[in-house]
C-alpha cells in the first residue's frame, strides 16, 4: 500500500530504508519469517516478493526486531487486525462528526 503524502514524514528517507531493508533481507535469508518462503519464487502463477514489516505499525520504529521480512500474503494477514481497528476508528470518528440523522430530517425541521 503506498505512503500517503502526510505521512512521509514518519518514514526514513530510501537510501536509508534500502540499507535497513537489505540488512532485515539478509537476516531473514531472503525468506519469509513467519511462512519460509522465498524471495522472488513463484507460486500461484504469482511472484512472490518479500517486503519488510513493522511489527507495531509504527514506521518510526526501526529497530530490527520490530522489523520482519514477509511475503505479501503474511503481511497482509499481520496488518489486518490493525486495519480493521483503524477501520473502525475512522467509522466512529465520521459517525460522530455528523449533527444530523442519515438523511438530514433535522436540518430541515425549520421547514415543517
Amino acid at each position: 500500500m503506498p505512503i500517503k503524502p502526510e505521512n512521509k514524514h514518519r518514514y526514513p528517507k530510501r537510501k536509508h530504508w534500502l540499507q535497513i531493508r537489505a540488512e532485515i533481507l539478509e537476516r531473514a535469508n531472503h525468506c519469509c519469517e513467519f511462512c519460509g518462503v522465498k524471495d522472488r519464487t513463484v507460486r500461484n502463477h504469482a511472484l512472490i516478493v518479500l517486503s519488510v514489516a513493522h511489527l507495531d505499525q509504527q514506521p518510526e520504529n526501526n529497530d530490527p526486531q520490530n522489523l520482519k521480512a514477509l511475503c505479501q500474503k503474511c503481511h497482509i494477514n499481520h496488518d489486518r487486525p490493525f486495519q480493521k481497528l483503524h477501520r473502525r476508528i475512522t467509522f466512529f470518528i465520521r459517525a460522530r462528526s455528523f449533527n444530523h440523522d442519515l438523511f438530514g430530517f433535522e436540518s430541515c425541521n425549520h421547514l415543517i
